[in-house]
């Protein structure tokens, strides 16, 4: 199916469905899946799962009117970061609740907001949030060898941003991996991951 144009009305539900499964697949992690490869290679599932919330709470700053201090924003350093202690499933739910929180303000994703050295409106981070809560979800479950239920309205919506606002200049400054070919006619969220350079 191909994505359809969503309203930017339609953010906040889709981020807090697409949190919510990414909650639910945490809460399933044991000590020993933590420490495996994910789904990205180059981090752990639990690094993964800490760049996922580092990533979420940077967005949602940036939202709330804050200007974080550049450093945060390497995602290694975001990695590396335990933002998610010893009950992993609970300290997410929070960012999460606070990642919606911050798109709900009204007229915040109409509003122009500074963000690494331009200006964008808000259902961009928005946009952004949802992709990272999608991806590294998967990577997460992947990586734990967990079911993951992406939402197919929020893999459309993913799909919109990623199809055009991921190419080779992005590629080229290491963001993202080179795509791997997969058929024009394999499910969308196949098609989105090869995108991204991920093995579905």
């Amino acid at each position: 199916m191909e994505p359809r144009t969503t309203a930017p009305s339609d953010h906040v539900g889709l981020l807090r469905r697409s949190h919510s499964e990414v909650a639910r697949v945490l809460e399933q992690i044991s000590p020993q899946q933590w420490e495996a490869a994910g789904g990205c290679e180059k981090w752990t599932v639990r690094q993964t799962a800490d760049h996922l919330a580092g990533a979420l709470l940077l967005l949602a700053r940036f939202a709330e009117g804050e200007q974080p201090d550049p450093a945060e924003l390497d995602e290694q350093r975001q990695a590396d970061t335990d933002h998610l202690g010893a009950d992993p499933a609970a300290a997410f739910r929070a960012i999460a609740d606070r990642s919606v929180a911050a798109f709900t303000t009204p007229g915040i994703l109409e509003r122009p907001i500074a963000f690494m050295g331009t200006t964008v409106p808000g259902a961009v981070l928005a946009s952004i949030s949802l992709q990272e809560s999608l991806i590294h979800g998967w990577d997460i479950a992947t990586g734990a060898h967990l079911p993951y239920h992406a939402d197919d309205t929020v893999v459309r919506m993913v799909w919109q941003h990623a199809e055009t606002g991921i190419g080779d200049t992005r590629r080229r400054t290491g963001q993202f991996a080179p795509a791997i070919p997969v058929p024009p006619t394999a499910p969308l969220l196949t098609r989105l991951l090869a995108h991204l350079g991920r093995q579905a």
